[in-house]
């Protein structure tokens, strides 16, 4: 301190001067005295001694003894670490479960689902707590962690990702890019399937993305991904948002099964499903299967209008549902100017009920702190007045007008909310949402005063995006509206099917709806042969009970094949030897006309009772997995932010990665 400074500046004027020395007036030799420093110090110290480790002092000024401490050293660190709790108990041996099941607690729920930080472990108090519920309990280090526990759990993971990919029938995909609060990017992508009638979702990947985000980086990603967890041929639909990189990557992928239409056609398709010719050369035996393969022709030629019905709409990508839904309130909003000034005065004052105390003590006195419209328009007046805020008072034509306005949005925020729903079918409710908001604003027409710029501009905004639904229900819609980049994508059948499936609308959500008798008719006849079609495509071969014939005439027939006899009246017995021809696929039409009369309206009907309907219960674990929205890649995101908070910005890529997906996939069995 003080007396090493001074030490220091003042060494050059230092003079050693002995105290005493050997007597020489008599002559004996005397041991020497200490000598002491003396120099500048000496004006402001006194009795200056030298101790053992370091020099004392008093001050000659306020007459306080002052010491020079010197720098500490290491072995002081040493001896403060080992007065911590010792690891000299009694510990856990290697293996025991107690030690493993601490472990597994504190890495899976406070490291990765608490996200709390690897250093936790480093941490005096976290030690000394530690200590104190489990003294026998060894922590694990945090290099020990970062290097080998996090890794071993990641790979773990991976592979029952993996499994998840295997056992899954179909699965449907969600993905986009993410930035975390260091610029850095994330290409993510979300796996969604129905096993035994459970809706299983997971993350399949969150990885670190380089340099230029392009579609052809993009695109060598995904197949990446889907060549690694090998769903090439299970993928049934992708969602992605709006992004020109995510149209450009993925606008040419085609749904699994519609290739042949697009890289030729297979001439011999139907050479596997014909019967075996007759080598023999027997004419009775040709005239009796004929019309086996008639029948048989029959079924291809089914199956083949029914690909060729779905081909038309066999891109792999669809929109996100609901932010395609904001881009039509985007449109609407730019397009009616009025109604963003009182728009901006009611952001005004909510934000005055941040900025000013007095203000949030009366809106919280009324219990109104939330809603601007829930508060009388006088007394709201009244409050912003005292606060000298008369701009912001809201009048009789600002008040209608933001009545009018929640009335025109209210079912668009409601379907955006419905859609992003998690463990349950989400794409069923597009068609129906759509239908709903459609006829919603052409009814508010009529009751609306000063917001009619703003319903005409959201009216013309739903029909060019999503145009294609409504085209696909016949539904008549002005032709001179300019389409947008996702009319024809949601005329894709699948918000037909889906909501037939989903036992919660069926039919209902046309027939209820405000379409004439007639369009509802022929609606509902399309919507159960687009039904038809797509089990069809599903089946894709003919079974052979499908082929019905009862026993006797099976045997009646081969006999009839190998023995020709006379007849008195032969062409009576002809009748009875013709077979009955009958729809290979009845089957399905009479589930389809039996699923649409049951009452039962509980939306995962056609799972519970899957025994009755074998094959929409296989149509719907194909269609209903698929999301309607990119809500779960975004939720992705908001964990991976969760983790990479502001005091963790310094976490490696390859960390992040690895617990983030270990965070979205802790409920993986």
């Amino acid at each position: 301190m003080m007396i090493l400074q001074i030490q220091v500046l003042l060494k050059s004027v230092v003079s050693i001067i002995p105290i005493s020395s050997t007597s020489e007036s008599t002559g004996e030799t005397t041991p020497k005295k200490r000598c002491a420093a003396k120099s500048v110090r000496d004006e402001f110290f006194t009795n200056v001694v030298k101790n053992a480790t370091n020099w004392s002092a008093k001050c000659a000024i306020c007459n306080e003894i002052e010491l020079d401490r010197q720098q500490p050293k290491l072995r002081d660190f040493i001896s403060r670490k080992s007065s911590l709790p010792s690891s000299s108990k009694q510990s856990y041996p290697a293996g025991h479960q107690r030690q493993q099941q601490l472990h597994d607690a504190i890495v899976q729920n406070l490291m990765i689902e608490l996200g709390l930080p690897l250093s936790l472990v480093e941490r005096p108090e976290f030690i000394k707590f530690i200590s104190a519920v489990a003294p026998k309990f060894s922590i694990t280090s945090r290099r020990t962690l970062r290097r080998t526990t996090i890794p071993n759990l990641y790979n773990k993971m991976n592979d029952l990702l993996k499994q998840f990919c295997s056992t899954a029938q179909y699965i449907s995909l969600t993905l986009d890019i993410w930035s975390d609060r260091r610029a850095r990017s994330f290409f993510s992508i979300t796996g969604h399937a129905i096993i035994d009638t459970q809706f299983k979702s997971y993350v399949l990947c969150f990885l670190p993305l380089n340099e230029s985000h392009s579609s052809e980086k993009l695109l060598g990603h995904y197949e990446l991904i889907i060549n690694e967890f090998q769903i090439q041929n299970k993928l049934c639909r992708i969602i992605t948002d709006n992004a020109s990189n995510n149209i450009k990557a993925f606008e040419d992928l085609i749904i699994p099964g519609f290739e042949s239409y697009f890289y030729g056609e297979d001439e011999n398709y139907n050479d596997s499903n014909l019967s075996d010719s007759n080598d023999s050369g027997d004419d009775s035996y040709d005239n009796s299967t004929m019309p086996v393969t008639t029948t048989t022709q029959e079924t291809l030629n089914i199956v083949k209008d029914s690909f060729d019905n779905l081909a038309s709409s066999s891109e792999l990508r669809l929109p996100c549902f609901a932010h395609t839904l904001q881009l039509v309130v985007k449109d609407g909003l730019e397009e009616a100017i009025c109604i963003k000034q009182i728009i901006a005065k009611v952001s005004k004052i909510a934000k005055l009920a941040h900025s000013s105390t007095i203000f949030a003590e009366n809106l919280e006195a009324i219990g109104a702190i939330q809603k601007v419209l829930e508060i009388p328009s006088a007394q709201l007046n009244l409050m912003l007045t005292e606060l000298k805020r008369k701009d912001l008072c809201l009048g009789t034509r600002d008040t209608t007008m933001l009545h009018e306005f929640v009335s025109l949005l209210v079912l668009i925020g409601e379907a955006t909310t419905v859609t992003q729903a998690q463990n349950s079918p989400s794409i069923s409710l597009v068609g129906p949402s759509i239908i709903s908001i459609y006829y919603d604003l052409i009814n508010e027409q009529n009751n609306i005063t000063f917001t009619t710029t703003l319903c005409n501009a959201l009216l013309s905004s739903l029909v060019a995006r999503f145009g294609g639904l409504f085209k696909a229900l016949n539904i008549e819609i002005d032709s001179t509206i300019h389409k947008k980049g996702t009319y024809d994508l949601y005329g894709d059948p699948i918000f037909l099917v889906a909501a037939f499936l989903d036992a919660k609308f069926k039919l209902k959500w046309i027939t209820e709806s405000s379409l004439s008798e007639e369009k509802k008719i022929d609606a509902c006849a399309k919507i159960k042969s687009l039904v038809f079609d797509h089990c069809v495509v599903l089946r894709n071969v003919v079974p052979d009970v499908n082929v019905a014939v009862t026993q006797d005439e099976t045997i009646e027939i081969i006999s009839d094949s190998r023995i020709k006899r006379k007849g008195l009246f032969s062409y009576l017995e002809n009748d009875i030897k013709k077979r009955k021809v009958i729809d290979p696929f009845q089957y399905i039409h009479d589930e389809i006309s039996l699923f649409a009369e049951d009452v039962d309206n509980d939306s995962l009907l056609v799972f519970r009772k899957s025994s009755i309907y074998k094959t929409l219960s296989r149509l719907a674990v194909k269609v209903l997995c698929v999301s309607a929205t990119s809500a779960p890649v975004e939720r992705v995101f908001s964990q991976s932010g969760f983790l990479m908070r502001q005091h963790r910005a310094s976490m490696s890529n390859t960390t992040l990665q690895m617990l983030t997906m270990l965070k979205c996939n802790s409920h993986l069995q």
